[in-house]
């Protein structure tokens, strides 16, 4: 899975290729870090008016612009996400790698 967040003017554009099947996923994790729940509490700041999606048989992409002043941090996105999309599933497999055989 590749990611890619930039930001474009007032706009983050979010890319993700390699998802094969898996943007409920990466739908999951925009909102779970909306939310804070990747280090940072607060309430949602994404509202369904902020967000823009294209979804391709492999690839997602989505635009966020925010509202009345709101700005996005791209780089915080980035982290969050590559936390919850990429060091999340790798942990359980390293974890059992890590396992002796019986």
């Amino acid at each position: 899975m590749r990611l890619q967040v930039r930001e474009q003017g007032d706009e983050v554009h979010i890319e993700v290729s390699g998802v094969a099947g898996r943007h409920q996923r990466v739908l999951q994790a925009l909102t779970e870090c909306s939310r804070g729940i990747c280090g940072q509490s607060g309430e949602t700041s994404l509202h369904p008016q902020d967000v823009s999606v294209r979804a391709g048989t492999d690839e997602i992409r989505i635009r966020l612009k925010g509202r009345r002043g709101l700005r996005f941090e791209a780089l915080a996105i980035y982290r969050c996400m590559r936390h919850a999309l990429v060091e999340e599933r790798v942990a359980p497999i390293a974890s059992a790698a890590a396992l002796p055989a019986a």
